[in-house]
């Protein structure tokens, strides 16, 4: 080998472990710095014009396939510790039913204090005491709804920070993908470039799932993992949808360089973000409804017994709640129930009998009133058999009955061998002549009609449904506008074909109408209605309950009867026995517990609950129910918080195995810079050597 060739060996050798120190020490100093990958140094020899020598390439150690594992892992650990969290905290808004202090802890002293009031029903003490805790329970009722509401909020407002530093990552990678790109194709080293890019991948991993894959130009190339671009040479961006309606938008994508907007929550199976709109549409949702249907339960419970019962003195007139009928509607009611009208003593002064199979009135002195099926037609017979003795009126759905004989009250009580009943309810407590808990919508949705029933919206008139996937985004909306028919199975027709592959109507023998899906995971909720039955108010969505937000909000606005708590002595809390009584019976006594009591057993009574949230419908108690739903929330806590923690220990062993393959060992780095720097003290030497060669030549000439 030639002095020469000796000289360029040595020169190419210390250039070469200068770098090779340069990235040791550079991944030293970046021990501790989260996403680095440590700089790899590998030695390549060369061959230049008949010279040799030697060169390095220093390259970033990167594993794609452990990545892409920690990638997936923190994106099912960030969607999973969400939803745990979010679980845990509304399962605690309701607290534990064996502790104090939650609103299952209320129902017992709610429902117990009557009774006692049974035991003493002339105790103004007990009266107050007794509605003071069904209050309570009231409040406790609304306090937990709007907690749970306020869990959704939140959940929506991080739903959107966590949307605003996405579209900042996907801005900045793809920022990052023109700079590296740059700095390869000029030869320069952007390893840093590539380390700031691999830190922003990670973390918006965690907000979506994500696939991430090489540019052959240098940078990346970001997809769901459906496949759907998120970032090239540019980045789309994430934003809420506006078009969607109901109270929560969904999430769309705008493409880059481009205004067209495609729903984007379909597209998520992961991360933070999944985990916020599963927890806002899904999970939290889920809990409102079935806590909704447990706090209309508790309250028809109580309105059933309450409407069956009466106080002494007895009301001047009853008002009735808006019921959504109007008077057209089939009265469709089964049995007899009678009315009366009884003094300060307790006494009969008129009563009349209604017998709805053959359908008349039959007054104590024997007259008997025809009438049709119909409310208004009811209305009218009633009004003619009372004569000058009362009043009934029917408007807004509301019945009205008043007494027109000074002194005299009004009592309701269905014939206990025969009692009437529309949809299971008696009559007093179908048209809620005499209910203890008030609301300003509906509290049952089982309405009584039937299909042949005169659905009362106007042609024209217009809702909009959405479609849910098992998840809670929004996959389709449906428009539907009112059309030609005039009965309910009609207006069903039209939804039907409306809903026509996704979803059709089911309608019971208690009149519930309910959305059902075609595939049985998917719901249909209700966006907007501007629909309006007669003169009720009530939308097409109020009167059946259609949709994810009415039936949840049903624990709200719940009140006790304003004339009641100004006035306890209205607490009904006896029971009068009209079947058969003449004018003079004492049909009501002021010692009579039995009201009271009933409002105590009515817990324990069988009733219909409806499919509400993660709650299937069934026949059960109120105390069972709140039992169930307890633990359904229980175990819905408990089984989150162990897919968080399978996650999150998924997404620590992929972490960990990345670290050590791509991580910096400080150990190795000492080795390779003693090696190095040895390397480079004998690339020294031979340099020298080769000048004293050069010397001895000079010499020689």
């Amino acid at each position: 080998m030639s002095i020469a060739g000796i000289m360029g060996n040595g020169l190419s050798a210390l250039s070469a472990n200068q770098q090779a120190l340069r990235a040791a020490s550079t991944n030293v100093a970046n021990v501790n710095t989260e996403g680095y990958s440590r700089l790899d140094v590998q030695f390549v020899s060369r061959q230049n014009s008949g010279l040799g020598g030697v060169e390095v390439e220093v390259s970033r150690v990167a594993n794609a396939y452990l990545a892409a594992a920690e990638m997936r892992g923190a994106s099912e650990a960030g969607a999973a510790s969400i939803l745990a969290e979010f679980m845990d905290r509304a399962q605690g808004l309701m607290g534990d039913p064996s502790n104090p202090g939650g609103v299952f802890s209320s129902m017992d002293p709610a429902f117990g204090a009557f009774g006692a009031l049974a035991l003493d029903p002339s105790s103004s003490l007990r009266r107050s005491e007794a509605l003071s805790s069904v209050q309570t329970l009231l409040s406790d009722f609304q306090r937990a709804s709007d907690q749970i509401a306020g869990l959704r909020m939140e959940a929506d407002g991080r739903a959107g920070e966590v949307i605003e530093e996405a579209n900042q990552l996907m801005s900045g990678i793809a920022r990052l993908n023109g700079l590296i790109q740059k700095n390869i194709l000029g030869g320069v080293d952007a390893s840093g470039a590539q380390t700031e890019q691999s830190v922003m991948l990670d973390r918006l991993a965690e907000i979506i799932d994500i696939r991430v894959s090489s540019r052959s130009t240098g940078g990346v190339q970001v997809r769901t993992t459906d496949g759907v671009l998120l970032v090239d040479a540019d980045a789309a961006r994430l934003a809420p949808d506006s078009r969607t309606g109901g109270d929560y938008p969904g999430v769309v994508l705008i493409a880059p360089r481009s205004s067209a907007e495609t729903p984007f929550s379909p597209h998520l199976s992961s991360g933070e973000l999944f985990g916020l709109l599963k927890a806002r549409d899904r999970e939290l949702s889920d809990l409102a409804a079935s806590f909704g249907e447990l706090a209309a339960g508790a309250a028809e419970a109580l309105n059933a017994a309450h409407n069956a019962s009466t106080s002494l003195p007895a009301p001047q007139a009853l008002t009735g709640r808006n019921t959504g009928l109007i008077a057209t509607d089939r009265l469709n009611f089964s049995g007899a129930t009678n009315i009366a009208l009884v003094n300060a003593d307790g006494a009969v002064t008129r009563n009349y009998r209604i017998d709805f199979s053959s359908g008349s009135i039959t007054s104590d002195s024997g007259v008997v009133t025809s009438f049709a099926n119909s409310i208004g037609d009811f209305q009218t017979a009633l009004n003619t058999a009372m004569g000058a003795n009362g009043a009934a009126t029917f408007a807004a759905g509301r019945l009205s009955l008043s007494s027109a004989i000074p002194g005299s009250g009004l009592v309701v009580s269905d014939d206990p061998a025969n009692p009437a009943s529309r949809a299971g309810k008696g009559f007093a407590h179908a048209f809620g002549l005499n209910d203890l808990i008030t609301r300003d919508r509906q509290l049952s949705y089982e309405t009584g009609l039937s299909g042949a029933d005169l659905h009362g919206f106007q042609a024209g008139q217009q809702i909009t449904f959405a479609v849910r996937n098992a998840d809670g985004a929004v996959v389709r909306r449906v428009d539907l506008t009112v059309g030609g028919g005039a009965s309910v199975s009609a207006l069903r027709s039209q939804i039907d074909a409306a809903l026509q592959g996704v979803g059709q109507t089911s309608f019971d023998a208690y009149g519930k109408l309910r959305l059902v899906s075609t595939d049985g995971t998917s719901r249909i909720d209700v966006f907007n209605d501007g629909t309006s039955r007669g003169d009720t108010g009530y939308s097409l969505s109020d009167l059946f309950g259609l949709g994810e937000s009415l039936p949840a909000q049903r624990a709200r606005g719940l009140a006790v009867r304003t004339d009641i708590v100004s006035d306890p002595s209205r607490l009904s809390t006896a029971q009068a026995d009209l079947a058969g009584a003449l004018p003079g019976a004492r049909v009501v006594s002021r010692g009579d517990g039995r009201g009271a009591g009933a409002l105590e057993e009515s817990r324990t009574v069988q009733r219909r609950f409806a499919d509400a949230g993660g709650m299937v419908g069934q026949t059960s108690s109120v105390d069972e129910y709140g039992a169930r739903l307890a633990g359904y929330a229980g175990l819905r806590a408990q089984s989150l918080e162990a897919s968080r923690a399978g996650a999150e220990a998924v997404r620590d062993e992929a972490q960990q195995r990345r670290l050590s393959e791509e991580g910096v060992n400080l150990d190795e780095e000492l080795v390779n810079m003693t090696t190095y720097q040895q390397a480079y003290a004998a690339a020294s030497r031979l340099i020298q050597a080769a000048r004293d060669l050069y010397d001895v030549v000079l010499r020689m000439v």
